[in-house]
């Protein structure tokens, strides 16, 4: 914002559109450290819904300085580069204060959140000098990353599913991803769930949803017992992280 007695829609536009950009470029940065070198398509999409990655940058890091920058423009217009940088790095220091309580912990995760909040204080800057780029940058960005987290971007090589009255086996030469598999049971039935992996290469998992858990039967090697809600729908989900195996699942209904 500049110094003077007020500020004009441009000036407003190009401050908005300046915050959003530093933002996507700070939430890019973070997908990039998540997936590492991991960089599946997939992976990029499951990195990109993480909500509270969108809480902390499009929520509390634009509010945070967008008030910053309102509060010295009304007392402090003349406020030079290092007093913003310690306003800011205290602003990405504060919300580890209040979670963190191990002094350790705090500093490592202070330190990083700090230099997180200089980081997007430095692309704010360079946005709010190119009227153009902030305004690409912040509609683009944004755009994308909704692309990623909505998308399916689940990859599979040579997928054959073998389905009977109580049995679900899967073979795959190459899975990256998730994939949602129904189970046939009827509504207000419970059922005691059998599941294995065969694995060759990588990582995989599974989780219900849509079901309810009987109680106080806890899973355990592999077997769990659940109950079909009202919905009359039950599912697992099989994850894969760049996999190839099988996966075979049986159930008895009670």
């Amino acid at each position: 914002m500049k110094d003077g007695v007020g500020i004009g829609r441009k000036q407003i536009w190009r401050f908005i559109f300046s915050k959003l950009a530093a933002a996507g470029t700070l939430f890019t940065v973070f997908v990039i450290i998540i997936i590492q070198n991991d960089a599946g398509l997939y992976q990029i999409s499951e990195a990109a819904r993480f909500p509270y990655l969108w809480w902390l940058v499009y929520g509390y890091a634009v509010i945070y300085s967008t008030l910053v920058e309102v509060i010295l423009f009304k007392f402090f217009p003349k406020a030079k580069v290092g007093v913003r940088m310690v306003v800011y790095g205290a602003g990405g220091f504060a919300p580890f204060a209040v979670l963190i309580f191990d002094p350790t912990y705090l500093a490592i995760s202070g330190l990083i959140g700090s230099a997180c909040a200089l980081f997007f204080y430095a692309a704010d800057s360079l946005y709010s000098r190119t009227k153009i780029m902030s305004a690409v940058a912040a509609l683009c960005i944004p755009a994308v990353l909704l692309v990623f987290a909505w998308g399916d971007f689940t990859e599979t090589k040579q997928w054959r599913e073998v389905r009977t009255d109580s049995s679900y086996e899967v073979s795959f030469a190459y899975f990256n991803g998730e994939k949602a598999v129904p189970v046939p049971i009827k509504k207000g039935e419970t059922a005691l769930l059998t599941y294995s992996w065969t694995m060759k290469n990588g990582g995989y998992g599974v989780r219900f949803t849509d079901v309810l858990q009987v109680p106080g039967d806890l899973p355990a090697n592999n077997k769990i017992r659940i109950r079909v809600p009202e919905s009359g729908i039950a599912s697992l989900v099989l994850t894969g992280d760049h996999a190839e195996g099988t996966f075979r699942m049986e159930w008895k209904t009670d």
